[in-house]
């Protein structure tokens, strides 16, 4: 059956396409069979590990060929991810199509797209907390989540590499990253020397131990200490261990880092569930 929903997740890393995943993973347990568009490297070993048919765009040609995909597939709704105007205009002018919004905290000066970008939506689903000034924007029909979106714990099982297996059941802290290698670092040096450290990114390290182990929401619980960046993901795995958990919040062009953490409460909720059910009633509707 082909995909009722097709979810476009632009990004060059793992942060937007992951979401994606566990958003269609739970349409998936409620009937909507769902695809995912993204430009991101990491898209064929998604595709695999999620079973989910993941169509990947080179960067490049994202503006014109995201939009021409969606016109040669005609599935009945489609979502967008944090940009409304897409992440390069690809959705300036709304395709026939019925669309979705899902909207993350966006730092509005660098963005700059105008009143108008946030209407025109089937649906609008805020995943987090927004700032004043980005909630006003927002354009009824209008979910606020109370909780965050993540791929939950074990949704996809991997086997984790012996030497990590045995640092976590002796104790040690994990540092998560995906970013360039100078944040990685700062991650390591935030940890100290007082307790082992492994360190879960694509990069390699030479003075501490690096594995390159996805999903690392798998191992967050087995950790002494959880050592991440504050973007969406990482604030969303580490939900239930707050009192454990240090985030450095990293300067990004579209990602008020900051701003979430600073709206960080002590517990958070899972609420990917009720994602995929306000998605799910559009297509009942």
């Amino acid at each position: 059956m082909p995909p009722q929903v097709l979810y476009f997740a632009p990004g060059s890393g793992l942060g937007h396409v992951t979401r994606a995943v566990a958003i269609c993973l739970e349409l998936r347990e409620l009937g909507v069979a769902a695809g995912i568009v993204t430009n991101s490297p990491f898209a064929k070993a998604l595709a695999e590990l999620s079973r989910i048919p993941i169509t990947q765009i080179a960067s490049a040609e994202w503006e014109q060929a995201a939009p021409r995909l969606l016109a040669e597939r005609v599935p009945p709704l489609a979502i967008v991810d944090t940009f409304p105007n897409g992440m390069r205009g690809e959705w300036t002018v709304r395709p026939q199509t019925p669309l979705v919004h899902v909207a993350r905290r966006l730092r509005l000066e660098e963005y700059g797209a105008a009143a108008g970008a946030w209407a025109g939506f089937a649906l609008t689903i805020a995943i987090e907390r927004l700032a004043i000034e980005h909630e006003a924007l927002l354009q009824p029909p209008l979910v606020q989540l109370p909780g965050l979106i993540r791929l939950r714990p074990l949704r996809m099982e991997t086997a984790v590499p012996a030497e990590l297996d045995r640092m976590l059941d002796a104790g040690a802290a994990l540092v998560v990253h995906g970013g360039p290698m100078e944040e990685v670092e700062q991650l390591v040096a935030a940890a100290g020397g007082a307790m082992p450290v492994a360190v879960i990114t694509p990069w390699k390290l030479t003075a501490t131990p690096s594995f390159d182990y996805f999903p690392a929401a798998n191992l967050i619980h087995r950790a002494r200490h959880i050592f991440t960046g504050a973007g969406y993901n990482s604030i969303a795995d580490t939900m239930h261990h707050r009192f454990r958990h240090t985030a450095i919040p990293f300067p990004r062009r579209f990602d008020d880092q900051a701003g979430r953490l600073a709206e960080l409460g002590p517990v958070s909720i899972d609420s990917t569930r009720e994602a995929a059910q306000a998605i799910a009633d559009l297509l009942g509707s």
